[in-house]
């Protein structure tokens, strides 16, 4: 069984992928300053503007409050823009985008109510300076708002209206190597039982249905319900063909709220076995353009098809094994980690790794059982006989590998409670020590408000010091109290 080995360029290229100090600092400044408290603080300046156009004679502390309101407003829009500028990705390109030219406008208008050459008077009189006011709050609520770029639902690639299917394929025997096929080339070659040979189909859509229904002898409706809708893999037998349906996975990341959340996708891809030829259909674009290599990944002197069965299922289990081992990765390091020290996003990365094991784990489960069936359906005679060996080893592997994707889950699953238990345990330590706290300031309090209150024709007298010793006393006691309950422990 291969050894799972993590490939230093998925290290390498997950290290050039965390955010650095810069995008963490832009992304806190967004946190602050938002485009919704931008549209909101436009808004409420726009009234601050307009109604000393049209009241002039405002009474003195209105006007006051208005000033400071507005001086207040433009230097948040001052702040966010110098803030945002210098920690943009790109700042040429952000200088030069209009509505940050927009914005520059926006915060050097008031200027001009202090220019000398202006001069008061006309900073505070002239009709077109706070037409140029109202116009700056105007487009202050309009930039914020065209700058909200509505959220795109992820739902995937669009089905293309056209047929981008590419046949590639090679023959054995034929001595031309891989090459491009036409649908009528490949069915010619499927009916000859005698030809050996794998095509792989791979961009297919919608359109393609009815020409894969007549080259494959399948029902179009197969093909709908495999690859352009969710299902499990699977394999069935319809007349003398073996239809084996497996999922290729490809992880990828997503930024979300400044966290790298993996993302694991399933491409779903279609084998057919017939005779001596064996066809993948897959409707990602040029899935093999390096097809896989018959000499090297498959077993030395079997047939085609089984070179071809072999080295694909082998690929798809080397993506798994890819995968798992960068989440056991990460789960080794979280647990590495002691729990006071852990990152503040810590359940919010865990959650989701948790959740990509969950769908590997599914996928491997279904994937496994195919696995075993292929390995059982091997015959003892004829020219695949030799290669039940190799067959059984790769269902091995894939049981291995749900047995893993299972083992993440759990380990998440109790990483999880492990922090969340010693964080309950802490705030119940906390809460204690506030109650302790509690009791014996209350001692003092109610000590004084009693001797706080005129009483009369009391038959003692109390001097300070005795009061002061009671006091001690009692909050000792309340203390020893506390302590042997192990509440200061």
């Amino acid at each position: 069984m291969r050894e799972i080995r993590p490939l230093e360029e998925d290290a390498i290229a997950g290290e050039t992928t965390r955010p650095g100090k810069k995008a963490t600092a832009r992304d806190l400044v967004y946190q602050i300053l938002p485009d919704g408290l931008m549209i909101f603080l436009g808004l409420v300046m726009a009234p601050i503007v307009i109604i000393p156009l049209l009241v002039p004679s405002l009474p003195g502390p209105v006007a006051g409050l208005f000033t400071m309101v507005d001086t207040t407003i433009i230097a948040i829009f001052v702040l966010e823009y110098v803030l945002k500028l210098g920690l943009a990705e790109d700042p040429v390109n952000h200088f030069l985008d209009r509505w940050h030219l927009l914005d520059l406008a926006i915060i050097t208008l008031p200027l001009l109510e202090v220019l000398p050459v202006a001069g008061s008077t006309l900073a505070r009189s002239s009709p077109t300076l706070r037409l140029l006011r109202v116009v700056r709050v105007a487009a202050a609520g309009g930039r914020s708002v065209e700058r909200i770029e509505p959220e795109v639902p992820a739902a995937g690639p669009a089905v293309p209206g056209v047929s981008t299917m590419r046949i590639r394929g090679v023959v054995e025997g034929a001595g031309d190597g891989y090459g491009e096929f036409t649908p009528a080339g490949v069915k010619e070659r499927l009916d000859d039982p005698s030809i050996a040979a794998w095509f792989e189909i791979s961009g297919v859509s919608r359109p393609d249905f009815p020409v894969l229904s007549d080259i494959l002898d399948l029902p179009a409706a197969y093909f709908e319900s495999r690859l352009m809708r969710p299902s499990h893999p699977g394999i069935t037998f319809a007349d003398a063909a073996r239809l084996i349906f497996v999922q290729e996975p490809e992880r990828t990341f997503q930024a979300r709220r400044g966290v790298r959340v993996p993302v694991v996708t399933n491409a779903g891809l279609i084998i057919v076995n017939r005779e001596r030829t064996i066809v993948t259909v897959s409707k990602a674009a040029d899935r093999l353009l390096a097809p896989v290599d018959l000499d090297e990944n498959g077993p030395v002197g079997a047939p085609l098809e089984a070179r071809v069965l072999y080295g694909t299922l082998d690929e798809i289990n080397e993506k798994y094994a890819r995968i798992l081992v960068e989440m056991e990765a990460e789960l080794i390091r979280f647990e590495g980690i002691p729990n006071n020290e852990m990152p503040k996003d810590f359940l919010d990365t865990a959650f989701q790794f948790k959740r990509v094991s969950s769908v590997l784990a599914s996928s491997l489960f279904h994937q496994k059982e195919v696995m075993a069936v292929i390995a059982r359906s091997i015959p003892g005679t004829g020219p695949w006989a030799g290669e039940k060996s190799v067959f059984d080893a790769l269902a091995d592997e894939t049981a291995y590998l749900h047995e893993t994707a299972g083992n993440i889950r759990e380990g998440l699953l109790s990483l999880i409670d492990v922090h969340i238990n010693a964080v309950s345990y802490e705030m119940n330590r906390a809460m204690r020590v506030i109650a302790v706290l509690s009791a014996l300031v209350l001692i003092p309090t109610l000590i004084g408000q009693t001797l706080g209150m005129n009483i009369l024709g009391t038959p003692f007298a109390l001097s300070l010091w005795e009061v002061t010793a009671w006091t001690v006393i009692s909050m000792l006691v309340v203390g020893w109290i506390f302590y042997r309950l192990g509440w200061l422990r």
